[in-house]
C-alpha cells in the first residue's frame, strides 16, 4: 500500500461536519434545558405531597383523640387550642422543648373547631326507621383543621381557608 492511499482513505473515510455536529449539540442542550424546566415543578410537587401526607397523619391522630374523650370533656366552642407538629407529623408540647426548640422545630398547627350549636346529624336508617328524621343524639361533628406554618399561637378563627387543610369527622358518644 502506497503512502497516497492511507491520504486517500482519511480523506473518503465517514465523518460529521461541524454542522451537523453544531446540530446536534442545540438539540441535546434543548431537551436538557426542557428537562431542567420540570425539576422545580417536580420538587414542589413533591413538597405539596408531602405536607399532604403529614397534614392527614395529624388529622387521624386528632381524630383519634377526639374520638376517645368523653364528652363531658368537649366543653369548648369554635377553636380549640392550637397544637404544635413536626415536619414528620410528631407533637410537641412546652414540656418537651423550650420556646426556641418550639419555633425552630415547628412546622405544622393543629385544632379541633366544635360548633356551638351542634349540626344535626340524620342516618338514614335511624330512629326506628320512621318517617320523622331527628338527629342523632350519640353522634357530633367536629372540624379537624391543619395549616403549615411555624407559629404557635397560629389563630385559626382569622386564617384564610385556602391556609387550611380540613377534614369533618364524626365523634361517637362512648360510655362517660
Amino acid at each position: 500500500m502506497k503512502p497516497s492511499d492511507v491520504t486517500r482513505l482519511r480523506r473518503d473515510a465517514p465523518a460529521f461536519s461541524l454542522v451537523e455536529v453544531t446540530i446536534a449539540v442545540a438539540i441535546a442542550s434543548l431537551g436538557f434545558i426542557s428537562v431542567l424546566g420540570l425539576l422545580p415543578q417536580g420538587i414542589n410537587m413533591a413538597r405539596n405531597s408531602a405536607q399532604l401526607s403529614v397534614g392527614s397523619k395529624i388529622i387521624q391522630k386528632l381524630h383519634g383523640e377526639i374520638q376517645s374523650t368523653p364528652w363531658s370533656r368537649i366543653t369548648w366552642t369554635g377553636y380549640g387550642p392550637p397544637r404544635c407538629f413536626t415536619s414528620e407529623g410528631m407533637e410537641l408540647t412546652s414540656t418537651d422543648a423550650s420556646e426556641a426548640d418550639l419555633a425552630a422545630s415547628m412546622a405544622f398547627a393543629a385544632a379541633i373547631y366544635v360548633p356551638e350549636t351542634p349540626l344535626d346529624v340524620v342516618l338514614p336508617a335511624g330512629n326506628g326507621g320512621g318517617g320523622g328524621r331527628q338527629a342523632e343524639a350519640f353522634l357530633r361533628r367536629v372540624v379537624i383543621s391543619v395549616a403549615t406554618t411555624s407559629d404557635p399561637e397560629f389563630d385559626f378563627n382569622t386564617a384564610a381557608p385556602q391556609r387550611l387543610t380540613s377534614a369533618n369527622v364524626l365523634v361517637a358518644k362512648m360510655g362517660e
